[in-house]
């Protein structure tokens, strides 16, 4: 073999020799992600089923099991804030035909209330990254060791429905009682009361119908 020769043989075949090396390299990368995806999909798998939260047991495929599960959160989110908002209601009406400054305060802290309330239901309505959450922490639970934590369990799609309605409309009713709070004497204060008054009959007449739909039987066209 000629010197000529084998200069422009060896470098043609270190070519096809990195060539190949990237080739084979790049198959196993992807089969490393097939491998951890397959292996991700199955740790949610078990994860799921340790919490017994078999997706085909779940209300609507809600991430996590039992139907009081469900309305113990729903439970521990509106039974606190219907507590508070009570009292606010009660110091309002004690003080709206004599204590302007009072009253106001009573309503200011209404509206924090209402806020914190719709926060707290947008962090459970089923949507698509609460879920993909809910799984999450799922799994990061399993691996742990440690029980499904509270942040987990959300509200079936049926009764996020019908919370979605009932944010919008609380978040309405937080603008008018924030407005109200505003109000320069006792007498515009008052002018606001029966639309203040319409608005809370309606905001709590949704709540007891997302607690009604969680409490409802759960049927074979709810299950995913």
């Amino acid at each position: 073999m000629s010197e000529t020769y084998a200069d422009d043989y060896e470098p043609e075949t270190l070519g096809g020799f990195l060539v190949v090396a990237i080739s084979i390299l790049a198959g196993i990368l992807v089969l490393a992600g097939l491998f951890y995806a397959t292996g991700t999909a199955a740790r949610h798998k078990s994860a799921l089923a340790v919490n017994n939260c078999e997706p085909s047991m779940s209300p609507s495929g809600i991430p996590c099991n039992t139907q009081q599960m469900v309305i113990s959160q729903y439970n521990g989110i509106v039974n606190p804030a219907s507590k508070l908002l009570a009292a606010d209601m009660a110091a309002y009406k004690v003080n709206e035909g004599r204590h302007l400054g009072a009253a106001e305060a009573a309503l200011n802290s209404e509206v924090a209330t209402e806020r914190t309330l719709d926060s707290s239901l947008a962090a459970v309505a089923y949507t698509s990254q609460n879920y993909a959450n809910a799984i999450n922490l799922i799994t990061v639970a399993f691996d742990a060791g440690v029980n499904t934590p509270a942040a987990a369990i959300l509200l079936t799609p049926q009764a996020t429905a019908i919370a979605n309605a009932a944010m919008r409309d609380n978040q309405a009713l937080a603008t008018l009682t924030a407005q109200q709070a505003k109000s320069t004497s006792l007498t515009k204060l008052r002018s606001f009361n029966a639309r203040v008054e319409a608005d809370t009959v309606a905001v709590e007449a949704e709540m007891k119908l997302i607690g009604k739909t969680l409490a409802a039987p759960i049927t074979a066209a709810q299950e995913p």
